[in-house]
């Protein structure tokens, strides 16, 4: 794999995610496209790459803040015997660079001139309410990575949720939190505008994907793909991890981070 090939392989995995030598699920390989390579020849470059190039293919993803993690037959279901699975992840030990934005998540869920404070709030609502289908409702924990293929849901469930969660809110009366009041705007078909939205960037990303019986049948359910379960289970260990330190109380115990934030505080302001 010369610097060429290495920099093909690295546009594919930036817009798809995921690579598999043989899709699993009956999934078609994805076609070569204008300036890009196929699926069979990104996992055939990665499969026939020596120890120095995939060292230097490490090097040049950990330069974005990402990494490769590479899967065999056996490790989780739905990886079909023979094949390897790729999935590109981000790195929760380097810093993403500014080129990753959230620009698009803003634009696909803007539906008037909303500010990003208020959007970001609507994708965060949707986000915890689309794993509480995927996963509160199995009774499943985010470090049930193998369950992925039972983790399915529809557009008028997540709807229906939200829904609820915007009744509850409005149940709070003048005690509404002030970052949420936003949400009780929404008018029409704004719920299910922004859904529809939200689940196109969580297909775009790969972490969805449709259920073909169901699309066979003529309905529309998604299903969470196993590079969406192995986003979750990082974003569980490395980003809510503290949310289990509060539950336990161990926020609160001198010496631990309610004092560190204290001291962090008083650092910017010249305080000793």
């Amino acid at each position: 794999m010369n610097m060429t090939e290495m920099g093909e392989v690295v546009a594919y995995l930036l817009r798809y995610r995921s690579a598999e030598r043989q899709p699993g699920s009956g999934r078609k390989r994805r076609a070569a496209r204008e300036g890009q390579l196929s699926e069979r020849d990104v996992c055939a470059l990665i499969d026939d790459a020596s120890d120095a190039e995939r060292e230097a293919l490490r090097d040049f993803l950990a330069g974005q803040g990402l990494r490769l993690r590479v899967l065999e037959a056996g490790d989780y279901p739905g990886i079909t015997p023979g094949s390897r699975y790729y999935a590109l992840l981000p790195d929760p030990e380097l810093e993403q660079p500014p080129l990753y934005t959230r620009e698009p998540v803003f634009d696909a869920l803007r539906l008037r001139q909303e500010s990003r404070a208020e959007l970001a709030q609507w994708y965060l609502q949707l986000w915890l309410l689309m794993h509480t289908l995927l996963y509160t409702r199995y009774n499943r924990a985010l470090s049930d990575v193998s369950r992925y293929q039972e983790a399915t849901f529809s557009a008028p469930e997540l709807v229906e949720l939200m829904r609820d969660q915007l009744e509850a809110l409005r149940g709070l009366g003048e005690t509404v939190p002030e970052a949420n009041l936003s949400l009780l705007d929404e008018r029409g078909e704004d719920i299910s505008r922004r859904v529809r939205a939200f689940i196109d960037l969580q297909v775009r990303a790969g972490l969805l994907e449709p259920l073909r019986e169901a699309a066979e049948e003529g309905g529309e359910v998604w299903q969470q793909t196993l590079l969406g379960a192995l986003e979750s289970e990082q974003v569980g260990i490395h980003q809510l991890g503290h949310l289990q330190a509060l539950a336990e109380g161990r926020l609160e115990e001198p010496g631990t981070a309610q004092d560190e934030v204290g001291s962090e505080q008083g650092a910017e302001e010249g305080q000793p």
